[in-house]
């Protein structure tokens, strides 16, 4: 797997988990620090926090992915 393959993988299952990625926040509420509803995130921020994560790992890689938070979301 080369680097773009690495960071296309995280984009596809980035957009595949973030559909339920606040009931899985929830339900793996035992894993993390979050115990209550109202500290849980929204899906804006579920999506940047994503977002920015994949082009982390794009940096790490010496490339500019430059994905966006739309780029995470099926057409």
């Amino acid at each position: 797997m080369n680097k773009i393959q690495l960071l296309e993988m995280l984009r596809k299952n980035a957009t595949e988990y973030r559909k339920d990625s606040i009931a899985s926040l929830k339900r793996n509420n035992h894993m993390n620090t979050i115990k209550d509803d109202n500290q849980l995130p929204n899906q804006e921020q579920v999506d940047a926090i994503l977002t920015d994560f994949i082009n982390y790992i794009g940096v790490y890689q010496g490339i500019d992915y430059a994905l966006y938070t739309s780029d995470l979301i099926e057409k």
